[in-house]
């Protein structure tokens, strides 16, 4: 018995390829040409700008010459024709940097799209209230600053309501602080990329008050480095000046416990002198006396220098110039006949005024001293000599 034969033909095709390949059963093939694969014939770039500091994502699509589309935008290449405008990552987000135009470019498969887009500084403003912790109350007249970010320095006062309002803020990350007297200052930090919302809640501070350990301290005239200690019974801070010209002082500023170190000059004068340190915290301060001794020596000039009388007697006087008007000094006879009758001590500048007994001796001149207490001209006091008689 004769069996039939079936011949079937199956065809099997992958698109898009340049050929076509035909089996049959009977193991014969055959070839016809195809359609073309679909190629790129443009790219375009779309969205928005975004204002200075702020960042938009742009979309890159491709249209192929089938006449369909599709998204390239992760597979583009991107770029910015102006990095210092705006910039742009290898995922089509562009970020604006400064205000002026700028061309956005997204190559794929050699085929280049761009969009041209302007950067604005675009402003907004920050606003809220504040309010007690403890009271919950509304607290007026607080303090507000922005201290970090592109509009550093924008401040404003809370009005009667608490209400506050900072206005042309530019658009980025920004730190706004709330501070007033008997609060702690609060800080918070927030991405501003549109009119934004901030409230405060504050803390009162717990009162500061400081003791000295020496409210008084003496130094040598040498001078030199020294320190006190100002506590508080809580973490409270001060600060520490003086308008005294030679003190010079360590650290101006800290936490208690505080060391307040200082340097003093040497006092080449003969006078003692007294200057002070203030250390001030929240609500109070206290002042530290500094008093240094005296460092120089006194000499003296004494005018007239020597004095000349005859047998007879009489009285004169000299006038004593120290070095330093706060020098002391004294003036004493070492002789019977010689004696001083005013003006036996003094500080600064003064008059010594002394009397000569009648001389009857036949011997020759005799001569004695008034010494005053220093060096005089290289004399040892003022000499008096008084002649005989003739």
């Amino acid at each position: 018995m004769k069996r039939r034969m079936h011949r079937h033909t199956v065809v099997a095709s992958v698109v898009p390829v340049a050929m076509v390949v035909t089996i049959a059963c009977s193991g014969k093939s055959s070839t016809s040409p195809s359609p073309s694969a679909a190629t790129i014939t443009s790219v375009s770039v779309t969205g928005s700008a975004p204002p200075v500091g702020l960042t938009a994502q742009l979309t890159a699509m491709a249209t192929l010459s089938d006449g369909t589309t599709q998204s390239v935008t992760s597979q583009a290449a991107w770029q910015s024709s102006n990095p210092a405008i705006a910039t742009v990552t290898n995922a089509g987000l562009v970020t604006g940097a400064a205000p002026g135009d700028v061309d956005i470019i997204a190559t794929y498969q050699s085929i280049a799209g761009r969009t041209r887009l302007t950067i604005t500084r675009a402003t907004f403003s920050i606003t809220g209230n504040v309010t007690d912790a403890t009271s919950t109350g509304v607290l007026p007249n607080i303090n507000m600053q922005i201290t970090t970010g592109p509009s550093t320095g924008t401040s404003a006062k809370t009005d009667a309501t608490g209400a506050y309002s900072l206005t042309g803020v530019l658009a980025g990350d920004a730190t706004v602080t709330a501070s007033a007297v008997g609060y702690d200052t609060q800080a918070k930090t927030v991405t501003v990329i549109g009119n934004t919302r901030l409230d405060f809640v504050l803390v009162r501070v717990s009162p500061c008050a400081f003791s000295l350990s020496v409210t008084s301290q003496n130094v040598p005239a040498s001078g030199g480095s020294f320190s006190f200690i100002a506590n508080s019974p809580s973490a409270c801070s001060w600060t520490a000046s003086t308008s005294t010209p030679w003190i010079t002082l360590g650290a101006t500023s800290g936490t208690a416990p505080g060391i307040i170190s200082y340097t003093v000059a040497a006092n080449s004068t003969i006078s003692a002198r007294t200057g002070s340190i203030r250390v001030s915290w929240s609500g109070g301060f206290a002042d530290a006396a500094i008093t240094q001794a005296g460092g120089g020596t006194c000499s003296f000039t004494l005018i007239p220098e020597s004095g000349n009388f005859p047998a007879g007697g009489g009285s004169g006087s000299f006038t004593v110039m120290p070095s330093d008007s706060a020098c002391a000094w004294t003036a004493a006879s070492d002789s019977s006949w010689l004696a001083v009758v005013a003006g036996a001590s003094g500080t600064g500048p003064g008059t010594v005024s002394y009397s000569v007994q009648s001389y009857a001796g036949s011997t020759g001149p005799r001569a004695g001293s008034i010494s005053v207490t220093g060096t005089v001209s290289g004399l040892r006091g003022f000499p008096v000599q008084q002649q005989p008689p003739p």
